[in-house]
């Protein structure tokens, strides 16, 4: 029951944003009004008009997931918009899920309940999921591939390999580094954090993951394991993301140049200080300082919280705990290295974020404030103790 209401709580504040965005005129509702959701309702309403008069419309090839995702629902409901940001809300109460079942494996009921709460209430994550935008869907992805790895660490399945792979093809059609590097990382950390089986268990079922996953990234234009994308990669290739990103009020670090590894790696200390603690009260231009300025504050808040429950973590469920580590690292990394803009960082963070915050649950748990909080939710006197 207090899971459901935490769900219905954050399921009908996206709906009522939802609602605000066509009751309401002012800078905040224009900006998510112009944002890249017209883009995708355009592709989708031209996919959903090619499929109903027998017609062709040529399609971007990568990244392609979401067209067709805004294409179909069009086709079956008509052109509604809403009806995507509609079911792009309940995702994102899903992805609290996903964490509610991770966090209930590895610290337990506590803190599970802790890392749906954040997931649910995080105000960009309200924010992004209640317009129709592909961010819902690729944490959604990303947090069930964490899960289900998670549980293949515990009883090693080939069924949950098959399921797994299939869902980093879906997420590749929507972003597909993001799904290439998921891939990597998952084979091959497993067989240093499938800490439960013997070595030469490990070294099995890694190479089942590995032909398993290869094969799915194949199937999907990228090569095996994506090689084809990876081997094109260089830190050259990097700092032209870097130097394309570098545009309008939001751009920091534009005239950065990525000549050579040692150049990146003076970098590195200022990408990732603003990875974690971009955009500053002063950099938050634009409509959107409305919630970057208390977001950021709560999150340098939870920071000491995500310390603590690494340590805890890595203590009680080792194997897991450096398979998150992995994670959030190379992602954080990547991001660190690739992004010049504060809107772009702000968004793509929430990937990384959702991720840590199976760590800070683990370390709130015993938080008094947050045991106060969830005790008047429920009416029950600390319940968290």
């Amino acid at each position: 029951m207090f899971l459901f209401r935490l769900a219905l709580g954050a399921v009908l504040i996206r709906f009522l944003f939802i609602l605000a965005t066509h009751s309401f005129d002012t800078a905040f509702i224009n900006y998510v009004n112009s944002s890249d959701a017209l883009y995708y309702e355009y592709m989708g309403r031209q996919i959903a008009d090619a499929w109903r008069d027998g017609t062709t419309f040529a399609v971007p090839t990568g990244n392609y997931g979401y067209f067709y995702w805004n294409g179909l629902i069009y086709y079956l409901a008509g052109y509604k918009p809403d009806l995507i940001r509609i079911l792009n809300s309940i995702t994102s109460v899903c992805i609290g899920l996903n964490l509610y079942f991770i966090s209930l494996k590895l610290s337990g009921a506590k803190a599970a309940r802790i890392s749906f709460a954040l997931a649910a209430f995080f105000p960009s994550a309200i924010l992004w999921s209640s317009l129709n935008l592909k961010d819902s869907l690729i944490i959604f992805l990303i947090t069930l591939i964490v899960r289900k790895n998670i549980e293949l660490m515990e009883k090693f399945q080939l069924g949950k390999v098959l399921f797994m792979s299939l869902l980093l093809m879906a997420l590749i059609s929507l972003r597909f580094y993001i799904g290439i590097l998921l891939a990597i990382c998952i084979s091959l950390s497993y067989i240093l954090t499938a800490t439960k089986f013997h070595w030469w268990q490990r070294i099995a079922y890694t190479l089942a993951i590995f032909l398993i996953a290869g094969l799915a990234l194949q199937q999907m234009g990228y090569g095996f394991m994506g090689k084809d994308y990876v081997f094109s990669q260089s830190i050259e290739t990097i700092g032209e993301q870097h130097e394309k990103g570098a545009y309008g009020q939001g751009a920091f670090a534009g005239d950065v140049s990525f000549d050579s590894y040692s150049e990146a790696l003076k970098y590195l200390p200022i990408g990732i200080f603003y990875f974690l603690f971009g955009p500053l009260p002063w950099q938050s231009v634009g409509p959107i300082r409305i919630i970057t300025l208390p977001e950021m504050i709560f999150l340098y808040y939870l920071y000491n919280y995500f310390r603590v429950g690494i340590k805890n973590l890595w203590q009680t469920q080792r194997g897991a705990c450096l398979f998150l580590l992995v994670l959030i690292i190379c992602f954080g990394l990547i991001y660190s290295l690739g992004s010049s803009n504060i809107g772009g960082l702000y968004r793509v963070r929430l990937q990384v974020i959702m991720i840590a915050f199976i760590a800070i649950s683990e370390g709130m748990q015993n938080s008094w404030v947050l045991a106060r909080i969830f005790g008047r939710l429920t009416g029950k006197k600390y319940l968290l103790k």
